[in-house]
């Protein structure tokens, strides 16, 4: 009864647990650093996310949802925290997948905006290379035009740079 009992439940506890939406989670990463309200929202999107058995991708998002609740924090020793936190994920991510553009692509984007005190910069330019040597080759749009277009916005690629990854 009790084998039973375990071969019904498994397979409803993974049914019940779906991985967050990606387009919903990139959605929210877009918008989280300028509106706290998107910020939560993605912090509880990306709640059930287990660093150890979900995909390196989503580990990652948590990752970077825990940095940008850092900027909202208003304790020092809590933003702190919350810094070491999202490192450890970004970087557990990371090493799970070292070839995955969109991984690349969000330690790039926190890495590119934090302050130098804090010591996580060091990966910034080997990122931006691989975004560079990579984008174009993406199977996803949706990827794509979010790399691009967050590239574009910034002072940190060269227009020759630009214009070879939008062609």
């Amino acid at each position: 009864m009790n084998k039973l009992w375990v071969l019904l439940v498994i397979p409803l506890i993974a049914f019940a647990w779906q991985a967050p939406d990606l387009h919903r989670v990139r959605d929210l990463y877009r918008r989280a650093p300028e509106v706290k309200k998107f910020a939560l929202q993605l912090d509880q999107l990306l709640s059930p996310v287990d660093s150890a058995a979900s995909a390196p991708v989503l580990v990652c998002y948590k990752g970077a949802s825990e940095m940008i609740k850092a900027k909202y924090a208003l304790n020092p020793f809590s933003k702190l925290e919350q810094f070491n936190r999202g490192k450890a994920l970004i970087n557990k991510a990371f090493s799970r997948d070292t070839l995955n553009l969109e991984i690349r692509f969000i330690r790039f984007s926190i890495q590119s905006n934090l302050p130098a005190f804090l010591g996580y910069h060091e990966e910034v330019d080997r990122d931006k290379t691989f975004l560079l040597e990579n984008t174009r080759s993406s199977k996803d749009p949706e990827l794509q035009e979010m790399i691009t277009n967050y590239l574009s916005s910034l002072r940190l690629i060269s227009p020759e740079e630009l214009k070879e990854l939008k062609n």
